[in-house]
């Protein structure tokens, strides 16, 4: 028997929230094998089985936190010790890759594991370091691998796409089995209308309308915080009591900015992120950062810029490295894919956790600006209003221009008033005259 602790799945995570097994209490598994969806402070990752044999015990349930270093799953094993990765001499670790990283081999699926090789006392459950992962090598070329979302045996009946009646468990992705939790709903009992028998949220709404009676709202629901929201919560809570915060803004004539985006192919925010990036040679310090613990100011070679991105689970900052070396098409592919796999949550721990200087588009929510709280360990944090057409003095003339408010929030332990806005008042100059200055 094996007991598999919480691996730190990030860099210094102490918790992680179990969304989805993907196998049960009884079940025979192969190394490898994904065994869990698993929620970190920043992403949802799968997590992989170090061993081969049979989940003899779970030790948490679906949506439970689980802290890192505790008991996870317990392993009955065919052997005396862990299972090798195929093609890998007994007693033997696999052969570093060039890169320097673990080697995949042919029967990986989702991630690569590195497990010790001597077997620990039976008194004292094994420590396993696994690496998790989305890429897996075939003949020496990286591939995507195929993402499954079965969790329990299927039965298909070959002349219709669902499964037979009573002879298997209902087919969900994680969050519908979790949905379906939360409703107090039966899986067995929701008819199918997903591809091949696959459960739907569509299904589950379809069963609570016809299944809903008249009845007096409750007062009041509590709901418990979890996962990427959670952790959101904590580092705002420490960053807004921690530094000393302070803001400034300045509304902005972007007519001709906005007129460019329109022209070409460059986004809105693209060029304002260029004008971010302009500015922020003039006034290096917005990308420090402060160290209390030392009383010592970090400087950085590099600017990378943070792209607040909004999702299904909560708010992530994406990094785009070294942004200044790239032109505002560059910028507007790097947003759009950083976006994109942010509410994928595809992103790397990398990407979620290398920005200086963050970027908060809070104008698409059609508002006219706000005063956000720093990224932890930033030092600036600029947030772009919703354009709105107005009457506006130009060239000695009252007319409509565009114009959008833009917000500075900084750290006064870094920044005086004098730097930050003189910083806001060089991204305003690059938004009102953007054709030179916009270029790299």
């Amino acid at each position: 028997m094996k007991t598999f602790l919480l691996p730190d799945l990030g860099e210094g995570l102490t918790e992680s929230e179990v969304v989805a097994w993907r196998v049960a209490e009884g079940d025979s598994v192969e190394l490898n094998q994904v065994l869990a969806d698993i929620e970190t402070a920043k992403a949802v990752v799968e997590l992989p089985s170090p061993y081969e044999g049979t989940i003899a015990k779970l030790h948490a349930a679906e949506g439970e936190t689980v802290d890192v270093g505790a008991p996870l799953i317990d392993f009955e094993l065919a052997g005396d010790a862990p299972a090798q990765a195929p093609d890998a001499p007994a007693g033997e670790a696999p052969a570093p890759s060039p890169e320097g990283g673990p080697v995949a081999t042919p029967d990986d699926s989702v991630a690569e594991v590195q497990a010790e090789a001597e077997p620990a006392p039976e008194a004292q459950p094994e420590k396993v370091s696994v690496l998790v992962g989305h890429i897996t090598v075939h003949g020496g070329k990286p591939t995507r691998a195929k993402r499954t979302w079965d969790v329990e045996p299927f039965v298909r009946d070959e002349r219709a796409s669902a499964a037979a009646p009573g002879t298997a468990k209902r087919r969900a992705m994680p969050p519908v089995r979790k949905l379906a939790k939360e409703r107090g709903i039966d899986l067995q009992s929701v008819r199918p209308t997903g591809p091949d028998g696959l459960v739907t949220r569509a299904d589950l709404d379809a069963v609570a309308t016809a299944s809903a009676a008249p009845a007096q709202a409750p007062a009041s629901t509590r709901e418990k915080v979890t996962g990427l929201r959670k952790h959101t919560a904590a580092a705002m809570t420490q960053s807004a009591l921690t530094v000393p915060h302070a803001a400034t803004f300045h509304q902005v004539d972007v007519t001709e900015t906005l007129a460019l985006a329109k022209a070409g192919d460059a986004s809105f925010l693209a060029l304002a992120s260029r004008a971010i990036l302009l500015a922020a040679k003039r006034w290096p310090d917005v990308t420090a950062s402060f160290h209390a613990d030392t009383n010592e100011l970090e400087r950085f070679a590099h600017v990378n810029l943070g792209i607040a991105v909004s999702t299904d689970r909560g708010l992530v900052v994406a990094s785009i490295d070294e942004a200044e070396t790239m032109d505002a098409l560059e910028l507007t592919a790097q947003i759009k894919d950083r976006a994109t796999r942010a509410r994928e949550g595809t992103l790397s721990m990398a990407e979620l956790t290398s920005s200086n200087i963050t970027i908060s588009n809070v104008g698409v929510f059609g508002v006219d600006g706000g005063i956000p709280i720093l990224n932890p360990g930033e030092s600036a944090i600029i947030a772009l209003g919703a354009i709105r057409r107005m009457p506006w003095e130009h060239g000695g003339e009252i007319v409509l221009r565009d114009v959008c408010t833009v917000t500075v929030s900084f750290d006064h332990r870094v920044l005086d008033g004098r730097e930050a806005a003189g910083f806001l008042a060089d991204i305003a100059a690059v938004l009102e005259r953007p054709a030179l200055a916009l270029a790299r």
